[in-house]
């Protein structure tokens, strides 16, 4: 089953900002962007009917001059997208910042909790009795996710290992 960021990948090819949008993290703005290409492209606005009507080259060229007559629009919608997953990851740093100055022993130390248990249940899943490999293979993704996001966005963006010196030199002094 088809969705508009698979959409946006077929698309990306001949109209990159186009296939961005599609394949952006704003749903809304995904979908009515996925309209546009519908209607270009002459059939139902559902990614199922849209990546049946891509398979023909022809049209899928055709997206590359609606991409040219719609890009103000189109680079308004990226910007929507834009704004709003800096949005998420603010409120996602916001809610880190509530956690560790919570009183809470539980909301200081979820995430250590859960690379414990994926952790563990990957472990078990390998050296344990025998697991369906689709089982596993989702448990893995999971744990890459889990593990993932604890690694480098807590420990490595949070604890200030990474830090952006815009136009500054070692010892944090203005540069020229």
């Amino acid at each position: 089953m088809a969705d508009w960021k698979d959409i946006g990948k077929i698309v990306a090819g001949v109209a990159p900002v186009l296939g961005a949008v599609l394949g952006g993290p704003a749903g809304a703005i995904a979908s009515a962007a996925g309209s546009l290409v519908a209607s270009c492209v002459g059939c139902d606005p559902s990614p199922e009917a849209v990546s049946s009507a891509l398979r023909n080259p022809e049209l899928l060229l055709q997206l590359r001059s609606l991409e040219q007559e719609q890009q103000t629009r189109l680079l308004e919608w990226q910007g929507e997208q834009l704004r709003l997953s800096l949005e998420m990851e603010r409120e996602l740093s916001r809610r880190h910042e509530a956690d560790m100055q919570s009183d809470s022993w539980l909301s200081k130390n979820v995430r250590p909790l859960c690379v414990l248990l994926f952790t563990v249940a990957l472990i078990g899943g390998v050296f344990g009795p025998d697991i369906p490999a689709q089982k596993l293979s989702v448990l893995t993704d999971l744990g890459f996710g889990v593990y993932g996001y604890y690694f480098l966005g807590r420990s490595v963006f949070d604890k200030g290992a990474v830090r952006l010196r815009m136009g500054r030199d070692h010892a944090g002094n203005k540069s020229g």
